[in-house]
């Protein structure tokens, strides 16, 4: 199996290097338009299986003639590239994994003609969306009826710090910081909730405070709940306590806003420029000593032979100083990696858009969850049954 792996951000060395070192892979090729950036991979790695190539995902004729060298291509660039890659997966006629979600349609014309084209194109498939889908929809279909989803996933700085609690520990420069409406299931019907609402505590013993707050996008899980009856859905995001009161008051003060406000005849958006005040202050450096964790939580609750179930899932990983690679790579890079591979040895048979929810099922959930647990990621499943007296 040659790999083909677009991105050498935070996730893709160690998607790389962990490709790289199954048995099953006899080559994989790194790409990103930042030489430094492939350099540096190229020594983490550390494989003779491992090369690097200077690419632009932008650059279609290039990507294409690319991918036709390769059995399955790994999109780890940001999502507003994830069609590029996809287009040009589809005229080199090669099955594509992306680990973002977002940069894909739940539904439309796209679906078909991904399928015409005799690919298979896996979306979302990283810690979340990714895995944290993986384990809702397992919950979901394990049960006859499930009535309620909660899931909640962060990522976040071991050592807090001020004035937000918070570093940028996914890649890039940009906060995730968009103020809106989101969709969720209320009574039964998809309706669009505030995003930052519904703030609710969450406690991880030897840890600071933590909250999850209201947030998300349209998403197949989304779509599976409604499609399965599920009467509540919501999904969240996890922060240290005090972070949505803050985003609140920038919001209120319009430092966040995108609408456009003039300074001294130059039109500014208010929120482009709080990235770029803001970035040298949540920038996460490992090399300054930054360490990370993530947080998973599942809750679905629902019955099962006319008895009332509670399924759970809970993950809470760290940095891994032994290896030097930041928990949300190795929650996101592993997650990737390992379905990618489960797509590219053929146990993903379906073409199409396929979202990992549909398609991670059954004896590949327990060989992810089985898999990441050797890589030092644990999932806990707890299962709660009320039987009648």
């Amino acid at each position: 199996m040659k790999i083909l792996v677009l991105g050498m951000g935070l996730m893709g060395p160690t998607i790389a290097k962990d490709c790289s070192e199954d048995p099953m892979v006899t080559k994989v090729t790194g790409c990103d338009i930042d030489k430094k950036k492939l350099d540096e991979a190229k020594k983490y790695v550390n494989n003779k299986k491992f090369d690097i190539e200077v690419l632009s995902v932008l650059d279609h004729d290039k990507v294409v003639k690319k991918m036709k060298d390769y059995d399955l291509v790994i999109h780890g660039t940001s999502a507003r590239f994830s069609i590029n890659a996809l287009k040009a997966a589809m005229e080199a006629k090669v099955n594509i994994v992306d680990l973002a979600g977002g940069g894909y349609p739940q539904d439309g014309p796209l679906y078909d003609e991904v399928e015409k084209s005799g690919i298979t194109a896996m979306p979302g498939c990283g810690v979340d969306p990714g895995l944290i889908d993986v384990l809702s929809g397992t919950a979901i279909m394990t049960m006859d009826q499930a009535e309620s989803v909660m899931f909640a996933c962060g990522g976040l700085p071991v050592e807090p710090e001020p004035p937000l609690d918070y570093k940028i520990v996914f890649g890039g420069t940009r906060m995730p910081v968009r103020p809106g409406l989101v969709p969720m299931i209320d009574e039964g019907k998809q309706v669009q909730m505030e995003r930052y609402s519904e703030v609710e505590p969450i406690d991880v013993d030897g840890l600071d405070p933590m909250e999850a707050f209201t947030d998300g996008y349209p998403s197949s899980l989304l779509k599976l709940g409604i499609e399965r009856g599920v009467k509540s859905f919501r999904g969240k995001t996890i922060r240290y306590s005090g972070f949505v009161e803050k985003i609140k008051f920038l919001d209120d003060l319009g430092l966040i806003s995108e609408d456009p406000v003039d300074y001294e005849g130059t039109k500014v958006i208010p929120r482009e420029l709080f990235h770029k005040i803001i970035y040298p202050l949540v920038k996460f450096d490992t090399d300054e000593g930054d360490r990370d964790l993530t947080v998973l939580l599942v809750r679905v609750e629902g019955i099962k032979d006319g008895k009332e179930v509670v399924i759970e899932y809970d993950m809470v990983d760290f940095y891994d100083e032994e290896n030097g690679i930041t928990s949300m790579a190795k929650t996101t890079g592993y997650s990737a990696a390992l379905m990618a591979r489960m797509l590219g040895r053929g146990a993903v048979k379906k073409k199409g858009i396929q979202w990992p929810v549909r398609v991670i099922q059954g004896p590949l959930v327990e060989e992810l969850l089985s898999k990441l647990r050797e890589r030092g990621v644990e999932v806990t499943e707890t299962v709660t049954t009320t039987r009648e007296v």
